[in-house]
């Protein structure tokens, strides 16, 4: 698993072109929390983004934040996550948090507490309360807050929308979403951490979730499932099937095996599938209500796809508007409602 991470890093360094890229006279300021994996990957794309710079970047530690400035501009560093949230003097158009789940609420709560716009990874909170509290004070501070389902910002999701936008398979009946990623265990890793809010439907299983909740149309009417801990204690493996206004939907989750993670929307007249893994694909495909091709739509990722994310926050900032379109409050809150009903079935 580490292995794998450090070539992902290391190919995304390597198309980084970082003070090569020719900013906008007055880019967009971001600050960084939490200096992980997403982290890096997240800045690596904000690098690339002529409108965009990495302006500041905190973690718990001073060493590992200034390690991490260095292969970002040299940009402003801190030794904790208040010091660079209380620090006015810095102008932060928008900070974008990449801590452990269990941790989401208090840092944007901070954030959005000192008005501070706010791009918060999935899931963005821990239960549904915690996201009704951020959300009122997002809209009291007049803030711009959005979760990181960078998946609905591709341009393959885009383009498998206004296919049905536009009719071409009908109307939606069923949708179908399976995601299988077996984890190597290693200690610390939150996914296999219960205290640090690990579990499947926590980690990735919330983009099978946001997946079904926008082609379902929201909450569902009625939902099913069943699931399996593991000897960690953490929810391992999930069936779901769930029904609304005449769409179903079924999903399957685990991180015991690993299989082609493939996600499709089926209409009356077609279907569009997503290639594996769904939720970072660059390519889907359309077909007819006979199983034959259609249509094809495919492009190219530098970033792994959140070059797109960071385009989405950037038009946003520069209307002034408080939330995304692509990743709407609404669709969010939806998610986390069913997560949360899941966990309590």
């Amino acid at each position: 698993m580490i292995q794998k991470i450090y070539i992902r890093l290391k190919k995304i360094w390597r198309n980084t072109p970082l003070g090569k890229t020719k900013k906008n006279e007055n880019p967009i300021r971001w600050g960084v929390i939490g200096l992980g994996y997403m982290a890096e990957t997240f800045s690596c794309a904000i690098d690339g983004n002529k409108d965009g710079i990495v302006y500041a970047v905190a973690s718990r530690s001073l060493g590992k934040a200034k390690k991490f400035a260095s292969r970002h501009g040299h940009c402003h560093a801190y030794g904790s996550y208040e010091e660079m949230i209380n620090d006015k003097t810095l102008n932060i158009d928008v900070i974008y948090i990449a801590t452990p789940v269990k941790y989401h609420y208090e840092h944007v709560k901070q954030c959005l507490e000192a008005g501070l716009n706010v791009l918060c990874e999935k899931p963005i909170t821990s239960n549904i309360e915690q996201l009704d509290e951020l959300i009122n004070i997002a809209k009291h501070n007049g803030c711009f807050f959005m979760e990181g389902m960078w998946m609905k910002c591709l341009p393959s999701f885009q383009k498998a929308n206004q296919w049905i936008c536009d009719g071409r398979i009908g109307d939606v009946e069923f949708i179908k979403v399976d995601f299988y990623k077996r984890e190597q265990i290693r200690e610390g890793y939150a996914i296999y951490n219960a205290k640090e809010g690990g579990g499947v439907l926590q980690d990735f299983g919330v983009y099978a979730i946001a997946f079904m909740e926008y082609f379902i149309g929201g909450i569902p009417e009625k939902i099913n499932a069943i699931y399996r801990v593991s000897s960690h204690g953490i929810d391992s493996d999930w069936q779901i099937a769930a029904k609304k206004n005449g769409k179903k939907s079924v999903i399957n989750l685990s991180s015991n095996f690993g299989s082609l993670s493939k996600a499709a929307v089926i209409g009356k007249n077609g279907s569009i599938e997503w290639n594996s893994q769904f939720n970072r694909t660059n390519c889907v495909t359309l077909y007819d209500a006979n199983g034959y091709i259609v249509d094809r739509y495919s492009t190219s990722y530098t970033y792994e796809g959140f070059e797109y994310e960071v385009n989405e926050v950037h038009n946003c900032i520069r209307k002034g508007l408080k939330e995304s379109y692509l990743v709407t409050l609404n669709g969010t809150h939806n998610t986390m409602q069913i997560i949360d009903c899941l966990y309590k079935s």
